[in-house]
């Protein structure tokens, strides 16, 4: 069996058994282990009660469904475990993990060998702390994805090495973040994160089917129309990105960090914009109001 090796504070579940972190382990032949062949979602609680879990619970089946990973706990289920771990982990400020591999295999890359699925869930302490946005950020454009590329970026796989290997060049570049594009040299999302930009009364972002519909996004995208401001998902490109008057990027940990340099070029004033710093007002208030149906 793999240990996993992590920090005492927290609590781990596993298949159903609620472990401290130091105590969880998985098996080498897990497809998830091997082949990164599996889904997961991220979320983090405030004040002890997670954000969003029902929509996130619901990516997740859509996800589990769309690679035919059959044989996982209904949302309901996992919906319960996941309290659990986040009530024994004890920590009000919590980053949250849900992770379901295709389960243990020994038939070779063939996944109708594969056993039940492998569930494994993690609340551990928020890392780096609670998100700051008071300078803003800089990011940098990375390269290009094949348009073929499985599994598809709508989907949020365990397949992270090429976040991987952006995270390596960002510490290179002393980045935040860093920017992909398509086969048509469009910006689609960044290594961890969907993008925002405002520009000429509009908040504009890439269209779902070029990126992770992340669940951050489709909230922040409520709350502009909530706030009067339009939006629209287009096809935005490297030139559109320099040009625009705010830009900002969001996750569920990051919440609306904005970005106000890519790399040389400044964006706008160089300083978090009014529409960026009221788009977060307004959904810290959301995470404070009870979790609602995705």
């Amino acid at each position: 069996m793999v240990k996993v090796s992590v920090a005492h504070e927290g609590a781990v579940c596993l298949n159903g058994r609620f472990l401290r972190p130091d105590e969880a382990t998985i098996s080498p032949f897990d497809f998830g282990f091997l082949y990164g062949d599996g889904l997961f979602e991220t979320l983090r609680t405030y004040g002890g009660r997670p954000f969003r879990l029902n929509a996130h619970l619901a990516r997740l089946a859509a996800g589990l469904d769309a690679l035919a990973i059959r044989g996982a706990p209904s949302s309901d289920v996992l919906r319960g475990w996941v309290l659990e771990t986040i009530a024994r982990a004890e920590i009000p400020d919590a980053y949250v993990r849900i992770t379901v591999t295709r389960g243990m295999g020994i038939a070779g890359l063939d996944p109708a060998g594969c056993g039940a699925p492998t569930v494994f869930i993690v609340a551990l302490p928020l890392r780096g702390g609670p998100p700051s946005s008071n300078a803003g950020v800089k990011a940098i454009f990375l390269w290009p994805r094949h348009p073929e590329d499985h599994p598809r970026p709508t989907l949020k796989s365990t397949s992270y090495q090429r976040s991987v290997l952006a995270r390596a060049q960002l510490t290179r570049e002393g980045a935040r973040e860093g920017f992909f594009f398509d086969h048509d040299r469009h910006v689609t999302e960044g290594s961890v994160s969907n993008i925002f930009a405002v520009r000429g009364g509009i908040l504009w972002t890439p269209p779902a089917d070029s990126c992770l519909p992340g669940i951050t996004r489709a909230e922040v995208l409520e709350l502009a129309r909530a706030e009067g401001l339009p939006t629209r998902e287009e096809e935005l490109n490297r030139h559109f990105i320099l040009s625009v008057e705010e830009l900002f990027i969001t996750s569920s940990l990051m919440e609306l960090l904005p970005v106000v340099r890519v790399g040389d070029a400044t964006i706008g004033a160089g300083v978090p914009g009014p529409w960026t710093q009221r788009l977060l007002q307004r959904y810290r208030e959301q995470t404070l109001l009870p979790d609602r149906a995705p």
